[in-house]
């Protein structure tokens, strides 16, 4: 993935984050760094071992609406790079298993435990809702 990182990097001005991102020139260097760390797994070429070191497929990106600047920016960069641009499908955000009034990110302290991975197995799957969602419901018991 570090390639494509790279490539980004090669393809974007710090004007450019600046101005999708509203960053400022005293913030810090990994800030300006980061949506091309951010934008690299939207091409299949970032997963070699997957797909071949030469792939070209066009990827499906299922995002919040708050990861929006991210993939409107690798969208604006891909034909730069003779990529295909990544396809983008907007959805709510997926309540915690802990309740509705935040959203599911991996991110968080407790993510092991309120957050449901693709990588899960489907017993995995089952003991986190069965143990941790929040129905809104009161307890039957």
């Amino acid at each position: 993935m570090y390639n494509n990182v790279a490539k980004i990097l090669r393809c974007l001005t710090v004007n450019q984050v600046k101005n999708i991102f509203g960053l400022d020139l005293s913030a810090n260097s990994g800030k300006f760094f980061y949506p091309a760390v951010q934008a690299a797994p939207a091409f299949s070429s970032s997963f070699p071992h997957i797909f071949g070191t030469d792939s070209n497929f066009p990827c499906l990106i299922p995002c919040g609406i708050d990861q929006d600047p991210f993939f409107r920016m690798t969208r604006d960069i891909a034909p730069r790079l003779n990529y295909s641009k990544p396809v983008i499908i907007h959805s709510k955000f997926f309540p915690a298993l802990q309740g509705s009034a935040t959203k599911m990110s991996s991110s968080v302290a407790n993510a092991a435990v309120s957050t449901i991975f693709m990588t899960d197995d489907e017993e995995a799957v089952a003991h986190k809702v069965n143990c941790y969602a929040f129905s809104g419901g009161r307890a039957t018991v």
